[in-house]
């Protein structure tokens, strides 16, 4: 695979920087990347029919990165295009590409647009096979807001090199240093890579931010637990799936014990059965609805559904006196307008 720092400003911003060797050296790679993409169609595509590994020996030459980055400027260059689809144009967007006409046009893919759309399509499906994390598994606003000091942080695929876009080298387990805090001057952060356990010093801006618990392998809790690290916070799955066993085994064994009673008892106890009825099919039925915080504090709870029936059934004993008003109101209501209605009636009619 070639090599060639990917600039990622414009010629007038590398020529500010004293950087224009680096710029041309990107900007010729660049347009061999161009090419080369545009010959992948040549050989791939037989006028009906593009070959599934169009990309193949693209991605292996050139890397995903400036892939990305010649395919992203092709469709910004092209956005008027109407055979592009609505969302690929989105996902080129989301690539920032420094206004330079005169030399943004050399590294624009010419083809027809509807196979170049199928090529788009195919680089973000091999993208996506990496398997790499995003900013949607992270912590929302961690970046700007939470504090990184023994949390799992996810190194953006954009500091990886192409040698090392893995899932297994993006997650970081941050001890210390002043990158840690949101709000401090410093921004370096010690850290230890759970892949292979590398330690190393990287930036707070190197980050996408911190993982949530929910999106936390395997791989990487076996090598927390293996850095001594306590209390490994479990996945949103494993704590619905905790909580729903707790509650469908507190109402085995609740059933069989009413099961046991007389008719007499099962009778007086009627608010409570309904009351434990209730709570576990709530939890059962919508666990997926109560948010993180209340779903670990009820795994806390040795028998959640025994303490919730029965908070439930105090929670309900208050006086119903204004409740039961309403309703003998409501019927009063309801059968004075009905006789009202057949006095009004015709004779010889009724209210069949």
């Amino acid at each position: 695979m070639r090599d060639t720092y990917l600039y990622r400003w414009s010629a007038e911003d590398a020529r500010r920087q004293n950087e224009l060797a680096l710029w041309r050296a990107s900007h010729l790679e660049n347009i061999a990347c161009k090419k080369a993409i545009e010959e992948a169609v040549r050989q791939h595509y037989d006028g009906a029919y593009l070959d599934d590994n169009c990309l193949g020996d693209v991605l292996q030459e050139f890397g995903y990165k400036r892939t990305a980055w010649v395919l992203a400027n092709t469709l910004q260059q092209q956005e008027w295009d109407g055979r592009f689809s609505r969302q690929n144009k989105a996902w080129a967007k989301q690539t920032y590409i420094p206004s330079d006409q005169q030399h943004n046009l050399d590294f624009v893919v010419t083809c027809h647009s509807t196979v170049l759309d199928g090529v788009v399509n195919q680089y973000r499906r091999a993208y996506q096979a990496l398997g790499l994390f995003d900013s949607h598994q992270c912590e929302p606003d961690s970046f700007s807001n939470l504090d990184y000091e023994g949390k799992v942080l996810v190194l953006s695929p954009e500091t990886l090199n192409e040698a090392h876009l893995d899932p297994h080298n993006q997650l970081w387990l941050a001890h210390d240093g002043f990158g840690c805090s949101p709000h401090a001057i410093g921004r370096s952060i010690r850290c230890t890579c759970l892949g292979d356990g590398e330690q190393t010093r990287w930036n707070r801006t190197d980050f996408i931010g911190v993982l949530s618990q929910d999106y936390l392998p395997d791989w990487a809790k076996a090598k927390l637990s293996e850095l001594g690290v306590e209390n490994i916070p479990m996945s949103r799955a494993d704590l619905e799936k905790t909580l729903s066993q707790k509650i469908e085994s507190g109402w085995q064994s609740y059933a069989q014990d009413i099961l046991s009673r007389s008719p007499q008892e099962i009778m007086e106890q009627a608010d409570e059965i309904a009351a434990a009825r209730l709570c576990r099919n709530e939890l059962t039925k919508n666990v997926g609805q109560y948010s993180r915080d209340l779903l670990e504090f009820l795994n806390t709870i040795p028998e959640p559904l025994e303490y919730l029936r029965d908070r439930w059934v105090s929670e309900q004993n208050v006086d119903h006196k204004e409740e039961m008003n309403h309703v003998i109101w409501s019927l009063q209501e309801e059968y004075q307008n009905e006789a009202q209605m057949e006095q009004e009636m015709p004779d010889g009619m009724n209210m069949e």
